[in-house]
């Protein structure tokens, strides 16, 4: 999943930041920043779990 599809997925689903922070485990920070356009970069280990999240909460929706 590109960064543009992720943030997509994360608006279309109306999935909050904190939520993604609970379920993943990622620092708020970094979730923060990524979504808000202030950094593209991501850890692999963190992007692997919000890839996965957002499949997931997209599959329930």
């Amino acid at each position: 999943m590109t960064n543009q599809e992720m943030r997509e997925t994360k608006e279309r689903l109306g999935i909050i930041d904190f939520k993604i922070n609970y379920k993943t485990g990622v620092h708020y920070g970094v979730i923060e920043d990524f979504f808000s356009g202030k950094t593209d970069e991501l850890d692999p280990k963190d992007r692997k779990r919000i890839e996965a999240m957002l499949e997931a909460e997209a599959k329930k929706g």
